[in-house]
């Protein structure tokens, strides 16, 4: 399988977990301010961390909306990249 078939392949069985008490009104605010699709977040994690995004999580830390993704990589290690959900940017 093709890299960015694997990052559409691991966005479309992911759920989108949202970190605001799962309300709907926090959901719907951590989206409007998503302008970092799910997919392009595990794929700029998987940039960072040579490996495969098996979890992607979008919160609210208080000062910014980021996706939070874990990588399994290639020595079989859990590693966790915190991608600005705004900015695509890696804020850890």
């Amino acid at each position: 399988m093709s890299k960015g078939g694997g990052v559409i392949g691991v966005a479309a069985l992911l759920a989108l977990s949202v970190g605001c008490g799962g309300s709907e009104q926090g959901k719907s605010y951590l989206i409007r301010h998503a302008s970092v699709s799910l997919a392009q977040a595990a794929s700029l994690a998987e940039r960072q961390v040579p490996g495969r995004a098996v979890k992607v999580e979008l919160l609210y830390t208080g000062k910014h909306v980021v996706y939070e993704v874990q990588v399994l990589d290639t020595g079989n290690q859990l590693k966790t990249v915190a991608i600005d959900a705004e900015t695509g940017k890696v804020v850890k």
